[in-house]
C-alpha cells in the first residue's frame, strides 16, 4: 500500500465499501489475532484510519460504512486501555480518533435515519455521552425518541451530569470526581447492560472509557468484566457464546 502524494486522490486508489469491510475482517480478525493487539497496534491504527478516510472520500455512508466505523470506534476504546502506558502512545490523539470516529457516525445515522437503523446506534451514543463528559454544553444531536428514552441513556447522561456537578470548574486536564451517587448510577447502569443478552462487550468498553476517565483504581477485575471475551469479538461486536445458544440442534 503506497499513500497518495499530498491531496491528490485517484479513484481507482478508493477501496469499495465491501473491500473496506474485508480489510477490516483481515486486520482485527486475523492480524491482531495472530500478532497480538499491542504488536500490531499502531498498524492497525493506520489503516483502519485510511478505510474511514476512503469512506469519507466517496461519501459512503450506508451499512456497510456505518458497521465499519462502529468496529473503528471499538477499536480505539480498546486501544485506551490496552496501550495506556506504551511507549510513542499518546491518549490524547487516540480519544481524538475516537471522538472523529463517534462524529462521522453521528452524521451518518442522522443521514440514514429514512433508509436506515443501524441496531447499535444505542451503544455509541453512551460512547459519545462519555468520551464528551468534559463538555458541559447539550448539543442539540438528533437523537431518535427511542433511544433518548432508553433507560440505558437516561443512566448514562444521570451519570454525566452527577460527574459533571461534582467537578465544577471543568478544564481539559483538571481531575473528573465520582461520588457514591454516581457510583450507584454506574451500578444500575451495569445492572441493565448484563441483563441484556449481547451486551458483555459493551460494558466491557464502558468499563474502559470509565478507567481512561477516572483511573484504573475505579474498576476492579476488569478481566471478570470482559468475561472471556477476545479482543476480536468485542471490536467486532460479537459474543460467541449467545451466537452458539441461538443455533438450533442438529435434526
Amino acid at each position: 500500500y503506497e499513500r497518495a502524494a499530498g491531496d491528490k486522490t485517484l479513484p481507482s486508489d478508493l477501496r469499495p465499501p465491501g473491500v473496506l469491510k474485508r480489510t477490516l475482517d483481515y486486520l482485527f480478525g486475523e492480524l491482531m489475532v495472530r500478532e497480538g493487539f499491542v504488536r500490531t497496534f499502531a498498524f492497525l491504527r493506520d489503516r483502519t484510519r485510511a478505510v474511514r478516510s476512503d469512506f469519507v472520500m466517496q461519501r459512503e455512508e450506508g451499512a456497510v460504512a456505518v458497521e465499519c466505523h462502529e468496529r473503528c470506534a471499538r477499536f480505539h476504546i480498546v486501544a485506551l486501555r490496552e496501550m495506556r502506558g506504551e511507549k510513542e502512545f499518546s491518549v490524547n490523539l487516540e480519544e481524538q480518533q475516537l471522538m472523529n470516529t463517534l462524529q462521522s457516525l453521528k452524521e451518518f445515522y442522522t443521514d440514514q435515519r429514512s433508509v436506515f437503523t443501524s441496531p447499535n446506534e444505542l451503544e455509541m451514543w453512551i460512547y459519545h455521552r462519555l468520551i464528551h463528559i468534559r463538555d458541559q454544553r447539550e448539543r442539540n444531536d438528533d437523537i431518535p425518541p427511542h433511544i433518548l428514552t432508553h433507560p440505558v441513556y437516561i443512566l448514562t447522561s444521570a451519570f454525566r451530569a452527577h460527574v459533571q456537578s461534582q467537578s465544577t470548574p471543568i478544564t481539559k486536564t483538571s481531575p473528573l470526581v465520582v461520588g457514591e451517587e454516581g457510583m450507584r448510577i454506574f451500578g444500575e447502569l451495569a445492572g441493565w447492560l448484563m441483563a441484556e443478552k449481547g451486551k458483555r462487550g459493551m460494558v466491557y468498553l464502558v468499563a474502559c472509557l470509565l478507567e481512561h476517565l477516572f483511573g484504573r483504581d475505579r474498576i476492579e477485575d476488569m478481566e471478570s468484566v470482559r468475561g472471556g471475551l477476545g479482543l476480536a469479538d468485542i471490536i467486532d461486536g460479537r459474543e460467541p457464546e449467545e451466537e452458539e445458544e441461538q443455533e438450533e440442534p442438529p435434526a
